[in-house]
């Protein structure tokens, strides 16, 4: 029986990268990929996999937004982020949403298989390069940093439009994109607005880079 796998990341040539490195195991197939985290979510929708291996800064919908949403589908659902960031702030959220692979994009050539076996055992992976004492201070904190109040107060749903925003989708445009109203995505924004306490386009832009939810 093969541990199934999809691999989300908008680069091609990481897919197939990875996909190259998977199929040299006989035990792990590529079921599925996704060029960003809108198409993989709607994967999961359709099929299931033991293994989602998704990049964390993908356009229209991010790495760790996905993973939230694919979770929600299936709480059986594993998933797998690859990332350029060792930034302590990606990783907590990480963690804070039940992902228990973390892998670093420099190293996945050698790591990409420990993880995808580890994890698929119930188990955590984190590349070894991201320091040990981030992971012990969030599993004896379990709380919420200073910092990431605002984020955590943000609806999936606003959590979609800022990245929109951010990327620099109008409010007409959001609204064809999410299959909603101008007039309700334009409350949207303002409800963002007034609980960030942001009340420029290029602040929400400069927030959702610090927050990791797009990486334009």
């Amino acid at each position: 029986m093969s541990i199934e796998v999809v691999l989300a990341d908008d680069h091609a040539i990481v897919r197939q990268g990875l996909g190259a490195l998977i199929s040299q195991e006989q035990d792990i197939k590529v079921v599925a990929e996704a060029s960003n985290g809108k198409e993989v979510v709607d994967i999961a929708k359709k099929s299931s996999a033991d293994i989602f291996i998704i990049d964390i800064t993908m356009p229209i919908l991010n790495g760790l937004e996905a993973s939230s949403q694919i979770m929600q589908i299936n709480p059986k659902n594993n998933v797998i982020i690859l990332s350029m960031h060792d930034n302590r702030a990606f990783i907590e959220r990480a963690l804070s949403l039940g992902i228990k692979g973390y892998v670093l994009k420099d190293s996945a050539a050698d790591e990409i298989i420990l993880a995808i076996r580890a994890v698929y055992r119930n188990e955590y992976f984190l590349s070894p390069r991201i320091s040990t004492f981030v992971i012990q201070d969030y599993i004896d904190a379990r709380g919420q940093k200073i910092g990431e109040k605002k984020i955590v107060s943000l609806t999936e749903r606003e959590r979609e439009i800022l990245q929109l925003i951010a990327e620099g989708y109008t409010n007409k445009e959001v609204a064809t994109h999410l299959k909603i109203s101008v007039k309700t995505a334009l409350a949207h924004r303002n409800n963002i607005m007034q609980k960030l306490g942001i009340h420029r386009q290029a602040d929400l832009i400069r927030y959702a880079l610090k927050e990791g939810i797009t990486a334009i």
